[in-house]
């Protein structure tokens, strides 16, 4: 998931470095504003990737295998409850991505790139969209899970086809993304003044917060 978010990011920034160029204020702002929920997004889904992860590494299944049944069950419901906030992050992030029209303006081929990285249901390789909907489909049909499978979907998460967790290159992963984002919102502040950054990351923030998020 770490790794396909990047490339999002990274794609979205060098259109929108081109974008804000040859548009107006006003459509400035409006895509800074897309931006900015863009921006959000994905640091919740670090932020609560970056928990389960570290609580279920290395081997979630294990973790929970291990602990006495009442703590375990603490746990899944601890797990759950985020990972049902990571299924609605994503589905908006790919959503809101795709939307951003500065991508195609700038180069049409872009979009089509976008589009790959983010997958579709028809694709059997990890994609942000295959990730995304199966926990989509688990939080919006839940049902009765054995502990391990509940277990594994911090792997699925995290992008690996077993039970273990790949410390070290989800590790990097992560750090990647940190630093694409900050790299990604100072793009986005060059797209209108410091007042406006402001006031739109307020109104970001309002508009992508779910229940549980800081």
């Amino acid at each position: 998931m770490f790794s396909q978010i990047k490339s999002l990011v990274d794609l979205v920034k060098s259109g929108a470095d081109e974008y804000r160029k040859y548009k107006s204020e006003a459509e400035r702002k409006e895509s800074a504003l897309e931006m900015l929920r863009v921006y959000f997004l994905i640091k919740d889904c670090i932020e609560d990737g970056e928990e389960l992860i570290s609580e279920a590494k290395p081997n979630p299944v294990e973790v929970i295998a291990n602990l006495p049944p009442e703590e375990a069950l603490l746990m899944l419901e601890k797990w759950d409850g985020k990972i049902r906030r990571q299924s609605i992050c994503l589905y908006q992030l790919a959503g809101d991505l795709l939307g951003q029209d500065h991508i195609s303006v700038v180069n049409p081929k872009m979009q089509d790139k976008l589009v790959e990285i983010v997958g579709n249901k028809m694709n059997r390789t990890v994609t942000l969209h295959g990730i995304g909907a199966a926990l989509y489909f688990k939080n919006m049909f839940p049902i009765e899970n054995t502990a391990e499978e509940q277990a594994r979907y911090i792997s699925l998460m995290a992008g690996e086809e077993g039970d273990s967790l790949n410390m070290e290159r989800i590790t990097t992963e992560i750090s990647d993304l940190k630093l694409a984002i900050e790299e990604y919102r100072a793009v986005v502040e060059k797209f209108v003044t410091t007042d406006e950054i402001l006031r739109l990351s307020k109104l970001a923030r309002e508009e992508t917060r779910l229940e549980g998020s800081a």
